[in-house]
């Protein structure tokens, strides 16, 4: 699909009566990339678009090429990713997971342009591209909030599991932005060359959002950082706990098998033997010492 850039996104069926100096995109998939790059004599055997795994740019004369690798955000979401290819007055979308279209419809419906170029075209795209990501990581804030709600409550299950879960989003994310930080500090590096009529500090703008993204990022990560010393700590007291209850129990029977211990030993003169009330004396006895230990320990710990 052709697309000519002017004061609004408007889609187009060829490109080819349009001027070399008129900016256009294409969306092309990628078999239909490499029939343009025979049919144009394009070489890029130095972009990998069939195995793409990380956002990246490489700038090579008068061209930027690279790919983008989009990680899934949110459980309704799926891993996009897409290459590009961007000269002067053109830029090629080499895409087969249907992540650029939806872009560009939103570029042309909500996006108008004083001096249009490539360069305003590249930042709104990239800008859409981010634009939801400050309110899903604002849900992932409040879903390490739950957790730690649940912890304080006493609520241990499953924490391992989800903390590691949260920990591998988060570097996920971590590793995507600093890699968007590198690509748009390249276009900035290039504006110049690269593109026509660009607002100077265009790319930068974007640069600064991103790495505000990537500080909430390294924010959270710090977060749950402290929520598994929390955790721990939690652990620890419930342990404590544990302990504390088995030494209880510890003490108040243990002089019970004294008593067990001293009637054990059946010698032929111990007078509880042949006293009529001896059974009932030694039951009396033994809880008797049960009471007045659980109220000794009773009373130390309050």
């Amino acid at each position: 699909m052709y697309y000519r850039v002017s004061n609004v996104l408007e889609q187009i069926d060829s490109i080819e009566n349009l001027s070399e100096s008129e900016d256009v995109l294409v969306v092309l998939t990628l078999e239909e990339w490499k029939e343009t790059c025979k049919q144009n004599a394009i070489y890029t055997y130095y972009i990998d678009f069939e195995n793409i795994s990380f956002s990246k740019s490489e700038v090579y004369k008068d061209i930027i090429a690279g790919t983008f690798f989009i990680p899934k955000k949110g459980e309704e979401c799926l891993n996009g990713k897409f290459g590009y290819y961007l000269k002067k007055h053109r830029i090629y979308f080499i895409d087969n997971d249907n992540i650029v279209l939806p872009i560009i419809e939103k570029i042309s419906k909500q996006r108008q342009w004083k001096n249009p170029s490539i360069a305003h075209f590249l930042y709104d795209f990239l800008d859409i591209l981010i634009s939801e990501d400050l309110n899903y990581l604002e849900h992932f804030e409040k879903n390490i909030n739950n957790l730690e709600d649940k912890v304080l409550d006493g609520d241990l299950r499953n924490f391992n599991y989800l903390i590691v879960s949260m920990k591998r989003q988060l570097l996920v994310l971590n590793n995507y932005y600093d890699q968007l930080i590198d690509m748009g500090l390249v276009f900035e590096e290039h504006e110049e060359d690269i593109f026509n009529n660009s607002y100077k500090g265009l790319f930068k703008i974007f640069t600064n959002k991103v790495s505000r993204l990537n500080s909430k990022v390294d924010t959270l990560m710090e977060y749950t950082r402290h929520l598994r010393d929390l955790y721990q700590a939690q652990a620890d007291i419930r342990q404590n706990k544990t302990m504390q209850t088995l030494t209880v129990i510890t003490a108040v029977f243990s002089p019970l098998t004294l008593i067990v211990g001293w009637y054990g030993m059946n010698f032929k003169y111990m007078p509880e033997l042949t006293w009529r009330y001896g059974y009932f004396f030694v039951i009396a006895l033994s809880l008797s010492v049960v009471g007045l230990g659980y109220y000794l320990i009773k009373k130390h710990f309050h």
